[in-house]
Parts: structure tokens; C-alpha cells; sequence
């Protein structure tokens, strides 16, 4: 499991080198699969109506603080940064950096719209941020491959082992080798990797350079 090189894991933000010893709860798929066909445009206007906010679910409000952490201890300051699904902005606004790039798939940000268009109109950033975004895309793949083209560096948060078709927003559900690949085959080589378990969900946060 994970035993490509360039990969770093950490539990309990003590860093770890080498074979991962994580195994996600009892009766969790690790797999990845497709939980539910892509929504047609008119569906996704009223599933995503407002930008999420993760401030009222405790175990989001830590995800996100651990999210910050993460970026400011394995990135450090950055020039340019870009969150593109950013919800209320709270990771964005966490981290050091000069230049802060808001958007949203839904309205309220001067950048609206589909992350596939959004990122791809961006100005090249050093660091992208795609928290608890890949499990809503149609084609997370595309969008990783498209990452790399635009940010020197990549943060990714999104949920292990989703099983279920339970929450209306997630396409996908996957385990941890599952997003290790797909950072890999996008073209990044560096990745660290910290397991969160919270709540209903346990979280995945990587950082790949």
C-alpha cells in the first residue's frame, strides 16, 4: 500500500517514512468507486445554490484548522495561491501568502463557475488549493492533470473510503492509495499525506509538489 516513492505519511502530525499503517474504520470500502451520475447544469445550480460553509460543523471547523496547519508547516509562505471551490475562504485566508485567489462554483466570489473552467483560465499560482473538491467532480482526473499544469504546488483534502451515496454532493468515494495514484498519474512526485479521523468522516490531507 502507498509504496511508491516520493511518499510521506504522518498520523497525529508526527511524521512517518515508509509502508502506511492506516487502516480506515470497520466496513469502510478503500476502493474507488462512483456513487452517483453527474448532475445535469440545472441540478448542480441548485445543489451548490451558496458557497459551503464549513463553520457549522465542528469536525469541518477542525478539518479546516488542520488543513492551515498543514500548508504553513510543509509549504510554508507562498507568492500566489488559489482556491477555486473555497466556500467561506477560511483555509485560504489561513495560510501565508501574498496573493489570495477566491472562487466558487457557486455565486458570491468575482470568480464563479465549473472548477474545469475556472482553473483553467487561471494564472499560473504557486499553490492550488482543492479541499473537499475531487469527490464532486465529474472527472476528478482531468482536473488534477489541469492542477499540474497550473501550481507548483497542490493541497488536497477529501474523504476516505466513502461507500455510500448518502451525501447528494459526492460523486466519488476512495481510499488513500486511490488519490495517491491519481496525484502520481497527474504528474506531481512529492506527496505527504495526514489522516484525520473526525466525526462522521475521516479525512485525507496531501500536499503534492
Amino acid at each position: 500500500m502507498l509504496a511508491a516513492s516520493g511518499l510521506s505519511f504522518s498520523r497525529n502530525d508526527e511524521p512517518v517514512f515508509g509502508p502506511l499503517d492506516f487502516h480506515p474504520r470497520a466496513g469502510r470500502v478503500v476502493t474507488r468507486q462512483r456513487l452517483r451520475p453527474a448532475y445535469s447544469p440545472a441540478e448542480l445550480a441548485n445543489v451548490y445554490q451558496q458557497p459551503h460553509d464549513a463553520s457549522r460543523w465542528p469536525d469541518h471547523v477542525e478539518r479546516v484548522q488542520r488543513s492551515i496547519d498543514f500548508i504553513r508547516q510543509d509549504l510554508g509562505p507562498v507568492e500566489r495561491a488559489a482556491d477555486l471551490s473555497c466556500g467561506n475562504g477560511a483555509i485560504i485566508d489561513g495560510i501565508e501568502a501574498n496573493v489570495r485567489i477566491k472562487g466558487d462554483y457557486a455565486p458570491g466570489y468575482p470568480i464563479t463557475g465549473p472548477i474545469e473552467d475556472t482553473l483553467a483560465a487561471l494564472e499560473p499560482v504557486d499553490l492550488l488549493i482543492c479541499s473537499e473538491t475531487l469527490e464532486h467532480l465529474d472527472d476528478p482526473d482531468a482536473v488534477l492533470r489541469l492542477a499540474r499544469a497550473k501550481a507548483r504546488c497542490l493541497f488536497v483534502s477529501t474523504p476516505v473510503g466513502e461507500a455510500t451515496d448518502e451525501n447528494p454532493e459526492h460523486y466519488w468515494g476512495w481510499g488513500l492509495d486511490d488519490i495517491a495514484d491519481m496525484l502520481f498519474a497527474a504528474g506531481f512526485e512529492d506527496l505527504h499525506l495526514r489522516v484525520l479521523p473526525l466525526g462522521y468522516y475521516t479525512f485525507q490531507l496531501w500536499t503534492a509538489l
